[in-house]
């Protein structure tokens, strides 16, 4: 029979509505040293991010003919053995990541807030920009360490 698909989880910084109410309530969410021991232990993991590049730019007319890559939100499905995943979240768009990674901050701020921060991502597929949250660097770092 094929390879069943394991259960996956958010991760500490990938939140929701409902994760920041529970944090205004001073209940705790995970950490990312515990993803991080989850995601060696078999735990699949679910990264919130942004992309204009991973899995083709998908673009936007801002008028006079021209076109700009439009900024795309989706996850990055982390597990250990097998290939990241990036998915848009309308699902349209899915692209496996293949080693070796090389994952570089940029520098460039993000209008998104000062929770995210942009990435060069290089892949044996070619180099693609990634918006993460700060607190899942290190386990995405970390799973594109153990590929």
């Amino acid at each position: 029979m094929g390879q069943e698909k394991r259960a996956a989880r958010r991760a500490a910084g990938t939140l929701t509505t409902v994760d920041v109410l529970l944090r205004w309530a001073w209940i705790r969410r995970r950490t990312s040293a515990q993803d991080i021991e989850d995601f060696e232990n078999g735990q699949v993991l679910l990264v919130a991010g942004f992309t204009k590049s991973i899995g083709g730019a998908a673009m936007s007319s801002v008028g006079k003919g021209k076109q700009i890559a439009r900024l795309r939100s989706g996850q990055l499905r982390l597990a250990v053995g097998e290939e990241p995943v990036w998915t848009d979240r309308r699902g349209d768009r899915t692209a496996s990541l293949r080693p070796p990674f090389s994952l570089k901050p940029t520098g460039v701020k993000l209008p998104l807030g000062p929770k995210f921060e942009r990435y060069e991502l290089v892949t044996a597929d070619g180099t693609f920009d990634l918006a993460l949250t700060k607190k899942d660097r290190d386990l995405v770092r970390h799973a594109f360490e153990a590929k």
